[in-house]
């Protein structure tokens, strides 16, 4: 599929000691396990909000993710929660800031259905 940016953020009741919630004041989210598309992302896809899917990088992958649309992203990125997508984010680091790049990593979102093979 076609690469998307990711985002990690924290959600409204996270703290710096990854004490958290599972719902999300800020985005109206009730739980973590989801990645948050615009709704043209996830129509230009065929998915819908709620059905499972595969959010793969070059680092890593998640299983079982459900969509959730969110309407105040700018079409082509997808936010995820931190640490929760950090399999996601590459071990490297930006040489001036010496952090890695958690609000860039190419990603694709693909449906988590296995195809049906026939014989």
């Amino acid at each position: 599929g076609e690469e998307l940016r990711l985002m990690t953020v924290r959600s409204e009741g996270q703290f710096n000691t990854v004490v958290y919630e599972d719902h999300d004041l800020y985005r109206g989210i009730d739980r973590r396990d989801v990645v948050l598309m615009h709704p043209d992302d996830v129509a230009a896809r065929g998915l819908a909000d709620d059905q499972p899917v595969v959010v793969s990088s070059t680092t890593g992958q998640m299983r079982d993710v459900r969509i959730r649309s969110f309407a105040d992203i700018k079409p082509g990125n997808v936010l995820m929660y931190y640490p929760e997508a950090n399999v996601l984010v590459p071990r490297t680091t930006d040489p001036k800031s010496k952090t890695p790049a958690f609000k860039g990593v190419a990603v694709t979102v693909t449906s988590d259905v296995p195809a049906v093979v026939t014989a």
